[in-house]
């Protein structure tokens, strides 16, 4: 009797491992392309007369493509936060890069190394208690790796479960650290992840937030001489370069998993954290666009490619934004998102066309801890576009533009349509008064 039981709950044992295991094999992996800094039109995909993007431009000639995307915040930090926990920033309450600190005291300094730490762990420990689509997809049986930016402390307690960046403050973790070398120096990293995944028959995901095309716009000299000579400038010949080695590193990581035979299985996506304009006197600085509510700072192609599973189209009027990516991510995957992820499926333009909106949070830089509870405190502006009507809301006034005529926003026609401007204002309060994840 007692050998009938054993066998049976090894029996079972097995059956439960196995099945495990084509649950795992049949769940797509996913790579998460995140680039950094880019102007909206700056891609071979979008249009750019110069700037070559082959790789970039491939991936999306396969898939879903939406050319009016949006970022939820035009700085790294708090787009990024974000992306992870499909919420958006004033919810969330991360708005900025760094905290505010002490009168008389500076990050950059060793000296104040001890302060700036404290600050800093204060800032980011309430990132832990947030919805995140990396959790979720852990929790699943997913294999998780963060290379490239990552601002909220160690990856691994964020459902990483490998990463480059080590996010300790007080060595200097920041925005990074160790995980910036990817793509810039190598790929060897992602190589190594995926090998490891595949022997334990485990699905995937690689968070490549690489650091590219910011600045330092310091491309190898085989694609600065590209662009050296076409561009207007040399500011804007590095900052050229710096997007194509972007697209090679993308490229390369396209490359190994055909060559692991793994590419059919695998959903990619790509977006953008912010935009850039290269400013083109001063090389690794921009003019009107990142840190600015402007097109040129919050708008990004956003598309989403997976050969033979989704039809691939190109959609030049729908509103995206990168609030979606979270919960496009989860349902492409089976996996059903936390309530608190409001986001729509990227695989599904009949539900953002019948949306047909997006809103974007607009802070300072650096954010007070001590007031985090006051949306207004820090604030910048909040920004809506609905259709092709597009409100910016700043504590000193309302601006309105009509982007299919100005789709560079640059003529206000706030005064000659009032009513206009107060229906878009009565839709930013009504997002604004949406519960708070705030722990």
């Amino acid at each position: 009797m007692m050998m009938n039981r054993l066998f049976t709950a090894c029996f079972l044992a097995f059956l439960t491992t196995l099945t495990a295991t084509s649950l795992h094999a049949e769940r797509p992996n996913v790579v998460f392309l995140l680039s950094d800094d880019q102007g909206w039109n700056d891609y071979g995909l979008m249009g750019h007369p110069h700037i070559q993007t082959p790789a970039l431009d491939e991936l999306a000639k396969r898939g879903l493509v939406y050319e009016r995307g949006y970022v939820t915040a035009p700085l790294c930090r708090p787009s990024l936060a974000s992306l992870v926990t499909g919420m958006y920033p004033h919810q969330i309450g991360i708005r900025g890069n760094d905290p505010v600190l002490p009168a008389g005291t500076n990050r950059k300094e060793v000296k104040y190394r001890e302060i700036s730490t404290e600050f800093r762990d204060r800032m980011t420990a309430p990132m832990l208690k947030f919805p995140s689509f990396v959790k979720e997809l852990q929790k699943n049986g997913y294999a998780t790796l963060q290379t490239g930016k990552w601002w909220e402390g160690n990856p691994l307690d964020h459902g990483f479960t490998d990463a480059m960046t080590h996010g300790d403050h007080s060595r200097g973790g920041r925005h990074g650290d160790v995980g910036l070398k990817i793509g810039r120096e190598t790929m060897q990293p992602i190589y190594d992840f995926v090998d490891k995944a595949d022997e334990n028959q485990q699905p995937f995901f690689i968070w490549y937030g690489v650091f590219l095309p910011h600045a330092p716009h310091n491309a190898p000299d085989r694609l600065f001489n590209k662009y050296k000579d076409i561009a207007p400038d040399e500011p804007t010949a590095r900052y050229w370069a710096n997007v194509e080695w972007l697209d090679e590193g993308c490229g390369q990581i396209v490359d190994y998993l055909k060559q692991k035979n793994m590419y059919e299985n695998t959903i990619f996506v790509f977006t953008c954290d912010n935009g850039w304009v290269q400013n083109p006197e001063r090389k690794n600085v921009s003019i009107r666009s990142k840190r600015e509510p402007v097109e040129a700072g919050i708008r990004t192609p956003i598309f989403i490619t997976h050969e033979g599973a989704i039809k691939p189209a190109r959609n030049k009027t729908t509103l995206a934004s990168n609030i979606d990516i979270a919960t496009t991510i989860l349902h492409a995957c089976d996996i059903q998102p936390p309530a608190e992820m409001t986001g729509l499926d990227l695989r599904d333009p009949e539900s953002l066309q019948e949306r047909n909106r997006v809103f974007v949070d607009v802070y300072e830089h650096d954010s007070d801890l001590d007031h985090l509870e006051d949306l207004d405190n820090g604030l910048v502006a909040r920004v809506v576009i609905d259709g092709w009507n597009k409100l910016i809301a700043r504590p000193t006034g309302n601006e309105l533009y009509d982007l299919k005529s100005d789709p560079d926003d640059r003529v206000d026609v706030s005064e000659k349509h009032p009513e206009q401007v107060s229906s878009m204002v009565s839709l930013l309060n009504k997002w604004v008064a949406q519960p708070s994840a705030n722990p």
